[in-house]
Order: C-alpha cells, then sequence, then structure tokens
C-alpha cells in the first residue's frame, strides 16, 4: 500500500515537471498583466501613505518640540528681570515703593504661571537635578541641605530653566 502512494507521488511530479517543460501555467499561476501593474502600483500607494502619515506625525511632533523650545527660551530670557526686581525689592526703603515693585514682581509671576512656570523649592534636602551649590558652609546640623539661597531657580513642568543657585551646608 506504501508502495501505490509512493509511486502516485511520483507520476502527480513527472506530470508536473513534463507540464513545466512545456512551458504550459495552471490557470493560479497565469496572471492578467494589468492585474500585476495593478499590484505593483497599490503595494507603491500602500507604502507611500505609511510614508505619508509617518512624515506627518514626525512634523506634528518636531513642530510642538519646537514651541516649547521657543517658550522655554523665551521665559529664560526674562527670568533675570525677575532677578532684577526682586533686587530693587531688596533696595528700597520705601514701604509704599516697595510695595509697588512688589505687585510687579507678582505680575511677572502671575503671568509666567500661565506658561506652567514655577519656582523650584529650596527648603530641605539639596538635590543636584534643581539647585546648583555655588558655596558650602561648615553647618553639621544642615549638612547636606540647602542653607541660603542666592538666586530662585524656576522649571516648566518637568524642564529645568534654572537651577536654584544655594550655599549648601556641611
Amino acid at each position: 500500500m506504501a508502495d501505490e502512494k509512493n509511486i502516485k507521488d511520483e507520476e502527480v511530479v513527472i506530470e508536473k515537471t513534463k507540464d513545466e517543460k512545456k512551458g504550459k501555467k495552471s490557470k493560479s499561476e497565469k496572471k492578467n498583466p494589468l492585474q500585476e501593474k495593478y499590484d505593483v502600483l497599490y503595494n507603491q500607494f500602500i507604502r507611500l501613505q505609511a510614508d505619508f502619515d509617518n512624515n506627518k506625525k514626525r512634523n506634528a511632533s518636531l513642530a510642538s518640540s519646537m514651541y516649547n523650545d521657543g517658550v522655554n527660551d523665551a521665559i529664560s530670557a526674562i527670568l533675570p528681570i525677575i532677578d532684577s526686581i526682586d533686587m530693587a525689592i531688596a533696595a528700597q526703603k520705601d514701604e509704599e515703593q516697595k510695595k509697588g515693585v512688589e505687585l510687579v514682581k507678582k505680575a511677572f509671576l502671575d503671568a509666567l504661571e500661565k506658561f506652567d512656570v514655577e519656582a523650584i523649592p529650596a527648603d530641605g534636602d539639596f538635590n543636584p537635578n534643581l539647585h546648583e551649590a555655588v558655596m558650602s558652609k561648615d553647618d553639621p546640623e544642615n549638612a547636606g541641605k540647602i542653607v541660603q539661597v542666592l538666586r530662585t531657580g524656576y522649571k516648566r513642568g518637568d524642564k529645568v530653566l534654572r537651577h536654584t543657585m544655594c550655599v549648601v551646608g556641611q
């Protein structure tokens, strides 16, 4: 029985090879030239569609990134003005003038808040990701803690725009 099956398989193989030698193609192998052209063009269309979608996503991401970088640069340019306002407040001896300058500072900070900018807290432990230690002070009770803030730092979301400049206890 196994011999009969092998013989039949061999006959089928022989018939196929005879047909191939004669150049005959089965119906599934024959293709219309228009169908072949359609298949090629359709594959090109699908690839172009995917490339276009990828390019569109990449450009949207790039535009968002460029906008955020521009806003961050503009805000970073404004931060020294707030430092100047702080110095003006410290230098004022007249309380009325001091209140006026404090209102200007508040207006600046409110405007920055609209862009999700906030001051970096400088109380407690020193964090090198948020703070910049420019000096150290011998203070065993406050070792590793911020003792004095020299310049306020700011961040926008998770991005640090300017580190807090501080003195750290040792």
